[in-house]
């Protein structure tokens, strides 16, 4: 195998969480499903993810935003971000609402518990 095709540890990383993502979201779609929940999966995610400690989510802009910055070691809790289109749409070609044709990226959520205000 050559460099070029070996992963990393960091992609080996990130496959991982993206795969604890994808079946912690099969549980939330499945409750929606069922119609046990109105929220949406995104929404039902970050219910997991809340606790005593971790109550407010924001991405890293939106905490800087606000006057802090994430503490250095913090490990982010994952959701889905807007999904972009695999393939580039050509001008007469309509767009579908299939999710295979999306491509799903993550996005990096930290906690209250994770930020500290920023030294002015």
């Amino acid at each position: 195998m050559t460099k070029t095709a070996e992963l990393t540890e960091k992609q080996i990383q990130h496959r991982e969480r993206r795969n604890q993502l994808k079946a912690l979201s099969k549980v939330a779609k499945l409750a929606i499903t069922m119609g046990t929940e109105e929220r949406s999966v995104n929404e039902i995610l970050i219910g997991m993810y809340t606790d005593a400690e971790n109550k407010e989510f924001h991405t890293l802009h939106q905490w800087s935003a606000k006057g802090y910055k994430v503490k250095k070691g913090s490990k982010s809790f994952l959701v889905w971000g807007k999904p972009k289109d695999h393939q580039k749409a050509e001008a007469d070609q309509t767009p579908t609402d299939d999710d295979e044709d999306k491509f799903f990226p993550l996005c990096y959520l930290f906690s209250n518990a994770q930020v500290e205000p920023r030294e002015k």
